[in-house]
């Protein structure tokens, strides 16, 4: 089962219409501020953090990421806040943009071998983008996979667990960024295209 916790964005709605609901596996949303109620039986096999308003320190209440992070030994999946709140959970930092950022932009993938980008076949890729925030100093445990104009840590990766952040939303990017996130539900072993 995927595990989501919806950080107040409007993309992953639209990701849970537009495609988790045409998928064969199961999931289960919770808020940010709710808590994780599972039974004990479930198997998480993945986490995904969505995207929403403010920082990883400020105005929402985010425990659940926090939570669901921290009990589940599992791969996780980061979109824009949910990238920064990572990079913060592993004791990385973040630092306000001089502008606010809401368009699609270029992305150079500086890692291409990873396995997120499996089938990608190209080393720059336009994604969507809306943040007021960006990872500004990597946790020491993670890399940079990828950079743009605006952020050197566009896309990152813990060094040795299969944990993503994307400062983007690939959810919501079209094919090229489904293909992403397919690959990390392969990660999972929750798609087995």
């Amino acid at each position: 089962m995927l595990l989501i916790i919806d950080n107040q964005s409007a993309f992953i709605k639209k990701f849970k219409r537009q495609y988790l609901a045409e998928q064969d596996f199961d999931y289960v949303f919770f808020d940010h501020n709710q808590p994780i109620t599972l039974s004990a039986k479930t198997k998480i096999k993945g986490i995904i953090l969505s995207g929403g308003k403010g920082n990883p320190y400020e105005p929402l209440n985010l425990t659940s990421n926090f939570v669901a992070m921290q009990n589940f030994n599992v791969p996780v999946l980061g979109f824009c806040l949910g990238h920064e709140i990572i990079a913060v959970a592993y004791r990385g930092r973040i630092k306000k943009m001089p502008d606010y950022h809401g368009k699609k932009e270029l992305i150079e993938i500086t890692k291409p071998e990873d396995p997120i980008f499996e089938g990608l076949n190209k080393s720059e890729v336009f994604l969507v983008k809306r943040h007021s925030f960006f990872v500004s100093e990597l946790p020491d445990t993670f890399e940079s996979l990828a950079t743009s104009e605006t952020c050197s840590t566009e896309i990152i990766r813990h060094k040795s667990k299969p944990i993503y952040g994307f400062q983007s939303h690939p959810e919501v990017s079209g094919e090229e960024g489904m293909l992403m996130v397919r690959n990390f539900l392969k990660m999972c072993g929750i798609l087995n295209e």
